[in-house]
């Protein structure tokens, strides 16, 4: 009977140690309630004759507060049509010059940046009581933007959350491309 006494107190002191050691051993995530983004990866997709038609960009993202995306109706000041917060993921597409140095690709036509490559992601808010939110985006691209058939691009990403907080700028690696 004793030995049956003190093998449940030891299971009972086991259970009690595992308990608090896992919960001491938990860190409270916090994160900040800017944006943060990280490159994740940079893929290819052919075209039916081989030829590079559209990158696709991995993009991991972390918010605290979980503000991030738009709804279509979100077209009021700030977030209206013109106003550098209307993409809420600018994106620049660089591409490699005579030189060698990379620059922002410019419409021939309006000798403006090529602006069409901003995305306006949706709203990602969580419905739950804790609005931390991690995850990754994913962003296609048109690998010969205005017929200009670069031979090398790479981007530049930010992201921004709906109080306005603009993350870190990421640039990717830059990518070969054949057309």
């Amino acid at each position: 009977m004793l030995f049956y006494s003190i093998n449940n107190k030891f299971r009972a002191m086991l259970l009690v140690l595992i308990v608090v050691s896992t919960s001491c051993g938990k860190k409270a995530i916090n994160l900040s309630k800017t944006p943060k983004i990280e490159f994740e990866s940079i893929d290819l997709i052919k075209d039916a004759n081989g030829k590079d038609s559209i990158i696709e960009l991995a993009i991991y993202f972390e918010d605290g507060d979980g503000d991030i995306g738009l709804t279509d109706t979100d077209t009021a000041a700030p977030f209206n049509y013109g106003s550098p917060y209307f993409h809420n993921m600018p994106i620049k597409y660089l591409v490699k010059d005579g030189s060698g140095n990379y620059t922002e690709l410019i419409n021939p036509i309006d000798m403006e940046p090529y602006g069409n490559k901003h995305q306006r992601v949706p709203v990602l808010t969580p419905t739950s009581k804790h609005k931390l939110i991690t995850g990754t985006l994913r962003v296609f691209l048109n690998a010969n933007p205005l017929n200009t058939k670069p031979a090398d691009a790479k981007f530049e990403i930010r992201l921004m959350d709906r109080n306005l907080n603009i993350s870190n700028t990421v640039t990717t690696p830059s990518v070969q491309l054949s057309h």
